[in-house]
């Protein structure tokens, strides 16, 4: 009778856990409203510690590559600004978000700016590399003003040189966000 019990708790332990997870994910891949926009994380990133500070909003995400070495980085900042601003200012917040990642970084380059739309909003992105602490990271950044007074940052980033499934599906996903 006790190793039916045994097995009746074991199983009901994997059905809690089979439970957790899938609603884990579940909720991953649901949008997601940050300020002004609503961006769907892919599925198998994680939240991060949201930070709040005055006229600031950071959320972030990640996603651990199959042999768990390393993670994506998915990570949205949102500035409410003191007075409005043109579409035309994402690329100064771009290019001041960039010079901070150079400043962080060893043998770091960037590429040209690329003028995009997000949810159908005039945008900026740039992609970069360099190095942390001897490792290769690379990453791509964008930046785009809503509705004339949020600056809304996002970086994915990840190890090595080459980008990975994690972070083609975090840039699918910022390339994907929605105004709330």
């Amino acid at each position: 009778m006790s190793a039916l019990r045994s097995r009746s708790r074991l199983r009901l332990v994997e059905l809690l856990a089979l439970f957790v997870l899938t609603t884990a994910i579940a909720q991953a891949a649901a949008p997601i409203t940050v300020g002004p926009v609503v961006i769907t994380v892919p599925q198998g990133f994680v939240a991060a510690q949201t930070q709040k500070a005055r006229k600031t909003l950071i959320t972030a995400w990640t996603k651990s590559v199959k042999d768990g070495s390393s993670k994506t980085f998915l990570q949205l900042t949102v500035l409410e600004l003191a007075k409005p601003a043109a579409p035309e200012e994402a690329e100064k917040y771009l290019r001041h978000e960039l010079a901070t990642l150079e400043r962080r970084r060893a043998n770091y380059t960037h590429s040209p700016v690329a003028h995009i739309q997000l949810a159908g909003v005039p945008a900026v992105r740039a992609t970069w590399n360099g190095n942390i602490g001897g490792y290769p990271v690379m990453g791509v950044l964008y930046s785009v003003i809503v509705k004339d007074r949020f600056v809304v940052k996002i970086l994915a980033q990840d190890l090595g040189t080459t980008p990975t499934d994690g972070l083609f599906e975090a840039m699918q996903a910022i390339e994907s966000i929605g105004m709330s």
